[in-house]
């Protein structure tokens, strides 16, 4: 079974991580981050309405052997740092983050020197 991960761009705004609402965490990283996937019927509901409001969207597919370790920028953070949006999408509560930290040009040069 597979599930899929959304990013947004919108103009003017930035680009944004879409997660599905997490409405019980377990409390295990893994399980949280499958849970917040969308699944093949989210998207159908999902990706209509990101079409309709003009915005650029990349989908990534996701199994359930490549979760291990992986988390949510929202779900770690909590919005520190973070602009958060939450939608409601078809019924699905979707959460629209972006990261407000440095800039990307600030992060690529933070690299030591020969890495």
């Amino acid at each position: 079974m597979r599930r899929f991960n959304i990013y947004a761009s919108i103009p003017v705004a930035g680009r944004y991580e879409l997660i599905k609402e997490n409405s019980n965490p377990s409390g295990r990283a893994d399980e949280d981050y499958w849970n917040e996937c969308f699944t093949w019927g989210d998207l159908k509901r999902v990706i209509p309405f990101l079409r309709s409001q003009g915005w650029r969207f990349r989908i990534e597919s996701v199994s359930e052997d490549e979760i291990y370790g992986n988390i949510h920028i929202f779900s770690f953070t909590y919005g520190v740092n973070h602009e958060f949006r939450i939608v409601n999408i078809s019924g699905l509560r979707v959460i629209m983050a972006r990261d407000l930290g440095m800039h990307k040009e600030v992060k690529e040069s933070l690299n030591p020197i020969g890495y």
